[in-house]
């Protein structure tokens, strides 16, 4: 993680200055989840969920760039299914091939994806040439496409402003991985139409917040994505998803009971929107016989000299 005292925020008298308490409260927070092994879920009421979740995802987004492992990368290959796709690079282009199986070149012990081409015959992708030559592009299971050559693969490792903050093999690594680790389930043209308040000078360099965040919509990398009401795709169980307000936490908790969550209040809600959210969590809490966290997220805060703000109300299981 990169030192929070060396960063700085763009204030409303456009002067770069150190980062607020609560700032960094909310970037040590999305540490915090990120590094938790289980599928916590974490209730947080403030004055602004909106601006808070700014702070959260770029935590969250900066934990994911330095924490990739080949490892990691190896089992999303190996667990591939039948439907999902790829992209893989032949000469100078990148096309997308349906996945038939991850299986073995037959008569050898070599692990290898499963493809067709153009003429439906089989070709064997071998692990030697994985980490060089596939990128996940899909991770939906669909029916087996016929393969095409997909424009707009982009290559982060030329970007000069990441290359600036992360190494070239972990930027590698995520564009291989190609599968979010950070949803947010929130406002979606108010979180975007607000998010270029967000500008940090990082390194001696300036970033926006939104360009470390890639969703897909203008090319293929993806290390963001926006949670839809009708979600109906299964994400992976190592993701965090982040909703902000009351109601939208109400509306979809049940369906992420394996992911970690963060429930982001805002006090300018209305009571009973927050009063029905604290009383589901509580029966939910019961119900599942849940451990209070409450006390790992204290200690967690004092190791790294953080101040919880003022106001905040806080509950963890």
């Amino acid at each position: 993680m990169m030192p929070l005292n060396s960063l700085k925020y763009r204030n409303f008298s456009n002067e770069f200055v150190h980062l607020e308490d609560w700032m960094k409260f909310s970037i040590e927070l999305a540490n915090f989840v990120k590094q938790t092994k289980q599928p916590i879920k974490l209730f947080i009421s403030l004055p602004s969920n909106l601006l808070f979740s700014y702070f959260f995802v770029f935590g969250a987004i900066d934990y994911d760039f330095r924490n990739v492992s080949k490892e990691t990368l190896l089992r999303k290959y190996l667990s591939l299914k039948k439907g999902q796709r790829i992209l893989y690079k032949s000469g100078n282009d990148w096309v997308a091939h349906s996945v038939l199986e991850v299986s073995k070149i037959p008569n050898t012990d070599t692990k290898a994806i499963v493809v067709k081409d153009r003429t439906n015959c089989i070709n064997y992708i071998p692990e030697t040439r994985w980490f060089d030559y596939i990128r996940i592009y899909d991770n939906e299971v669909t029916e087996v496409r016929n393969k095409r050559r997909v424009n707009n693969v982009e290559n982060i490792t030329n970007n000069i402003k990441l290359k600036n903050l992360y190494s070239e093999y972990n930027l590698n690594l995520l564009m291989m991985q190609n599968i979010p680790k950070t949803y947010l389930y929130a406002n979606k043209k108010e979180w975007i139409d607000n998010i270029s308040v967000i500008e940090l000078e990082i390194n001696e360099g300036y970033m926006l917040l939104d360009e470390l965040l890639y969703d897909g919509t203008e090319g293929t990398f993806k290390n963001f994505s926006f949670i839809q009401q009708n979600q109906l795709s299964l994400l992976p169980n190592e993701s965090t998803i982040i909703f902000v307000g009351s109601s939208r936490s109400l509306r979809m908790m049940d369906q992420f009971k394996q992911q970690k969550c963060i429930f982001i209040a805002d006090l300018h809600e209305s009571n009973e929107k927050i009063e029905d959210l604290q009383f589901k969590i509580e029966q939910e809490f019961l119900m599942d016989k849940g451990q209070c966290l409450n006390k790992d997220i204290l200690e967690f805060m004092n190791n790294n000299q953080i101040e919880i703000p003022k106001g905040v109300e806080i509950f963890a299981w």
